[in-house]
């Protein structure tokens, strides 16, 4: 396997793993054992009436639980798409020789 299929191959996979992050649901465990759900990473699937109908600290718990998830998400994301840049910028290079 060469350097540049490595690197599209992981690329890929941090690509996609970012993704999943970014799209996975959160949820947070109120005392009562219920869970109130705060939508994925980028807000959606989010009900806020339904998140303060239980506590209004919920909706601050669900928006700082979406910019955690989001802090590092994005950089995973970021990492796959530099991967990938290199890969097609390397084989550019490889093929001018």
């Amino acid at each position: 396997m060469s350097v540049r299929t490595l690197a599209v191959v992981v690329g890929l996979a941090f690509l996609l793993g970012g993704g999943a992050i970014l799209f996975v649901m959160l949820a947070v465990e109120a005392p009562s054992g219920t869970l109130v759900p705060c939508g994925n990473s980028l807000g959606l699937g989010f009900d806020e009436p339904a998140a303060s109908a239980v506590s209004p600290a919920y909706v601050d718990i669900c928006a700082d639980l979406r910019h955690r998830r989001l802090l590092w998400g994005l950089p995973v994301i970021g990492l796959g798409v530099l991967l990938l840049i290199g890969s097609l910028v390397g084989s550019r290079r490889a093929t001018r020789r």
